[in-house]
This record gives C-alpha cells, sequence and structure tokens, in this order.
C-alpha cells in the first residue's frame, strides 16, 4: 500500500485497484479493512524505520522542517469522542472531523503524523507533535516551518 500510494496518491480504495493493475497483487477490500487496526499499532516502529532510512541514506538530519494541519471530514452528522465538530477547511462546519498535523522533510518525504479531535484549535497542534519527534529521535536542533495559523 506504501510503495502504491507514492508511486500513484490516492484512496485506500483506488491503491487496491492500483496494485492489482502495476504489479497484479490482489487483495479483498474486507481484508483491508481488517488490518488497518494493525497496521495503525505499527505508526512509532514505521515513523522510526522510515527516519532511521532517510538519516542514513539521504544524510536527512533535521535541520528544516515543514508543519501543516488539515481537517477530514465525516459524511455522517452523528459526533463521537474523536470525531467533533470544529473549524473545517472544506466548509463541512457541521459535520464531525478530524485534524491531522504532518510533518515533511524539506522534499515533502512525511517524517511524522498526528491526528486529533475535530474541534481542536490547529494552532494547539504544533507544540505536542514536534515534542514527540524530539524526543523519539534525541533531536537536539530543529527548525519547523509553519503558516501563519499556526
Amino acid at each position: 500500500m506504501v510503495t502504491i500510494r507514492i508511486i500513484e496518491p490516492a484512496s485506500k480504495l483506488r491503491s487496491l485497484e492500483l496494485l492489482e493493475t502495476y504489479f497484479n497483487i490482489k487483495h479483498r477490500r474486507q481484508s483491508l479493512y481488517e488490518i488497518l487496526p494493525t497496521i495503525l499499532k505499527l505508526k512509532d516502529k514505521i515513523e522510526e524505520l522510515t527516519i532511521n532510512f532517510a538519516v542514513k541514506e539521504f544524510n536527512f538530519d533535521f535541520a528544516i522542517v515543514f508543519y501543516d494541519v488539515t481537517t477530514l471530514y465525516f459524511e455522517t452528522f452523528k459526533s463521537d469522542a474523536f470525531r467533533k465538530t470544529g473549524f473545517s477547511k472544506d466548509n463541512k462546519s457541521q459535520q464531525p472531523q478530524i485534524v491531522v498535523g504532518l510533518v515533511v522533510n524539506k522534499d515533502g518525504f512525511p517524517l511524522a503524523y498526528e491526528i486529533f479531535p475535530g474541534n481542536t484549535f490547529e494552532g494547539h497542534t504544533l507544540i505536542p507533535i514536534i515534542n514527540d519527534l524530539k524526543k523519539k529521535h534525541d533531536i537536539k536542533n530543529i527548525t519547523v516551518v509553519a503558516d501563519a495559523a499556526i
């Protein structure tokens, strides 16, 4: 899934189709949905391996990273403990959403992400992600570039 989404960014379901088209690899949609919770548990390990690879192979050094936030809404009007109404970048202010913060390197290579409840002010997302990133990877110096909304 990761490889195909790098080759051709698309939804998870479209990625399944592309895997079959490009590599003749077939997966059932239900199999994808069943394995997603397991993959989520591997988030920290995947992040660690990815950054270690970037450091080793590309001399990545955290000298400069870029941070941005977006919202993802759900086609429902029912909120829960995580999906909450908040400021929507998609003009869907009455629908529950989540807030996603993403850290990338200067080439746009993803380094870390975090998901926040939908009513989280985006300015309150930067410090937790960067502090966690610094702690996990023993980063002493880092320059973070973000837009004015942060």
